[in-house]
């Protein structure tokens, strides 16, 4: 009997054990290990770009397969509206900045139209780079009143940095050089352990701090960085929660919002963290 009652205590020993390293650490006034979910529909389960609306409390998203707008109700069963305003293409981020859209083309092209349904005027921005470039992340930067492209991969960068180059709203123009620069060797020290060539898929500045967040997906990593881009922490995700995180935003009270595509038995889903 006594036998029985040890092994019973074990297997809770292990089991303790398990879910207290299941659990990973967490930016200062979130927890990670707690969203909120939203489960999207099979309509937009390649989401790959998020935005909030403080108008109607609600995101607007892309997926990476069509030239479509979505606008998502933050509710347990949402409701989903869409506009077309491009073709068939990689695309892979948003932004709003000025009442206008930004969508993110994978080489580095940018598409902007106005706020308004149906979708008009839709123009056309490319970032003219020798050799291969790739990129996921576009954010606005609302201090310098531009867009932040960031590399997931550009041939200048080889495996020692990941750059970031930027669009003026005001001129409607790229600046052609990077203008930002996140060195893997600053990320390596934060976690105390080596890192394979960085992939960012998604960035957001935090309204509270200034801080920018950035997601890499294929390192399911959570990387925060000051302004110019020096490395302050980094955080794992949890695999089984953060599938494959493509899109990330904030509320300007702080509440961050997440993204995941749908991949292998995942479905594609919102993660809400709200700010403690």
């Amino acid at each position: 009997m006594d036998r029985i009652k040890m092994l019973f205590c074990l297997v809770l020993l292990i089991v303790a054990c398990s879910d207290k390293k299941s659990k990973l650490k967490s930016p200062e006034g979130y927890d990670l290990n707690k969203p909120e979910i939203i489960n999207l529909s099979k309509k937009i389960d390649q989401v790959s770009g998020i935005v909030y609306s403080a108008a109607d409390n609600s995101l607007y998203a892309i997926d990476d397969d069509n030239g479509d707008l979505y606008n998502i109700t933050l509710t347990p069963k949402p409701e989903v509206q869409k506009w077309k305003f491009g073709k068939k293409n990689d695309y892979e981020d948003l932004a709003f900045a000025d009442s206008a859209f930004y969508i993110l083309e994978s080489s580095g092209r940018l598409f902007k139209f106005p706020f308004g349904f149906p979708i008009t005027d839709v123009k056309e921005y490319k970032l003219e780079l020798s050799g291969f470039n790739e990129f996921e992340t576009l954010y606005y930067d609302s201090s310098s009143q531009r867009l932040i492209l960031l590399c997931k991969e550009c041939e200048e960068d080889k495996k020692k940095s990941v750059s970031a180059y930027a669009f003026d709203i005001r001129s409607d123009s790229f600046v052609s050089t990077p203008v930002l620069e996140l060195k893997r060797k600053e990320l390596e020290k934060t976690l105390d352990d080596k890192v394979s060539r960085l992939k960012a898929s998604a960035g957001a500045v935090d309204p509270i701090t200034g801080n920018i967040f950035i997601i890499s997906s294929i390192n399911k990593l959570l990387i925060v960085a000051d302004k110019q881009y020096r490395v302050k922490e980094a955080y794992e995700l949890n695999r089984s929660t953060f599938g494959q995180p493509e899109g990330i935003c904030f509320a300007p009270d702080g509440t961050l919002f997440i993204s995941n595509e749908a991949s292998g038995d995942n479905k594609a889903d919102i993660l809400i963290f709200k700010k403690q």
